[in-house]
């Protein structure tokens, strides 16, 4: 039987790796959820997010999002999403009270990625009143 050439398994090999490639992005991709779904908005450039626990007092914020919309607009809007985010995180902890604090914001042309830090606003307790005194 004679061999075939080797440029006969050269598609098959390209569709490989595409497929591995594919399956790696996926995979690290795996943490991110749609703002659009989540939050029920329809927005061309399909922001997502995801949520890092930091500690009991502390978690942060990441979204990102394409570059159909540019300049200053596109910041806000992810400001205005990592609040959103934030505030529905916060109370599903059952927090009462919380600041978000953006840490950072990268613009790499095709990409902007915004961080946002959330800190606990823990509760004043208040000392009990002394009990009233019966003469």
């Amino acid at each position: 039987m004679k061999a075939r050439p080797f440029h006969w398994r050269l598609p098959l090999l390209l569709l490989n790796a595409a497929i591995l490639l594919l399956a790696a992005g996926c995979a690290s991709e795996g943490n991110l959820r749609s703002y659009n779904r989540d939050y029920g908005q329809h927005l061309d450039s399909a922001p997502v997010y995801s949520i890092e626990n930091v500690d009991d007092n502390h978690f942060k914020v990441h979204v990102q999002q394409g570059s159909p919309s540019t300049g200053p607009g596109r910041l806000i809007y992810l400001k205005q999403a990592a609040q959103e985010v934030a505030a529905t995180e916060a109370r599903r902890l059952g927090w009462q009270s919380w600041d978000v604090n953006y840490v950072e914001d990268r613009d790499q042309g095709w990409m902007l990625i915004l961080l946002a830090e959330v800190t606990r606003k823990n509760p004043v307790e208040l000392a009990p009143s002394p009990p009233a005194s019966h003469p």
